[in-house]
């Protein structure tokens, strides 16, 4: 293997290892777990979302606390990009969600949406809050400042993260909640099989959030070197 295949294989392999889990996953889902209804597969990659996007929002909340302990850019930009992650995972979830209970819960009757659910409503507001952040820091021209209020805000929205979780424990809510009650609407999927999958597609989910951000802020640096280089070109001419 020649040097060039050595390096590509050696930056991509959290990208290989996650997409063949993704793959051995599919084979898992539909092969050893069993639903009355097909749409139920949803399930997996619902669940897995949700919890990635308030694990993206989370490394966010970090980051962005770190930079402004350190001022080390790298911090801010780890932080930037997993909430790019993160909201790409609630939209996910949005989308996967209301497919889900349109197809499972009689009072929704063909209806994706009811502003009366807690979970589906507060879910939006997060998704909302952290696309007001991306738009936020767009308009933002000088670097440092940009960081740095960036990251305020970063971590002024994160207590939308446990508000959309605890939403449907402390409100009404259609969302099922996973638990050993078979005469609850979540003790379909408590059992060991499923629940086995469901990590396992977890971890896989989680090993694609970590190359997409570590691949996000690799571009950010390289971004940052090119305007260097060009405006030194500039200056020189």
């Amino acid at each position: 293997m020649s040097k060039d295949n050595q390096s590509f294989f050696r930056n991509k392999i959290l990208l290989i290892v996650s997409l063949s889990m993704l793959i051995i996953n599919v084979f898992l889902i539909f092969g050893f777990a069993s639903f009355d209804r097909i749409v139920y597969m949803i399930f997996f990659y619902h669940v897995s979302s949700a919890w990635l996007s308030y694990f993206s929002f989370g490394i966010s909340l970090i980051s962005h606390i770190q930079y402004l302990r350190s001022k080390k850019i790298n911090w801010n930009l780890i932080g930037k990009n997993s909430i790019i992650v993160g909201v790409c995972f609630t939209a996910f979830t949005l989308i996967t969600g209301s497919i889900w209970y349109n197809a499972t819960s009689g009072n929704y009757n063909n209806v994706y949406w009811q502003w009366s659910d807690a979970r589906q409503t507060m879910t939006l507001v997060l998704l909302l809050s952290y696309l007001s952040y991306l738009i936020f820091r767009s308009v933002i021209e000088d670097k440092e400042k940009k960081a740095k209020l960036s990251s305020a805000l970063g971590i002024a929205l994160f207590p939308t993260v446990p508000l959309s979780y605890f939403s449907a424990i402390i409100f009404t809510s259609l969302h099922p909640l996973i638990n050993p009650s078979t005469s609850e609407p979540g003790g379909i999927y408590w059992d060991a099989i499923k629940l086995l999958i469901l990590f396992f597609n977890l971890i896989s989910m989680t090993i694609l959030f970590l190359y997409v951000v570590q691949e996000l802020t690799a571009l950010d640096k390289a971004r940052e070197e090119l305007e260097k280089i060009i405006q030194k070109r500039l200056i020189e001419e």
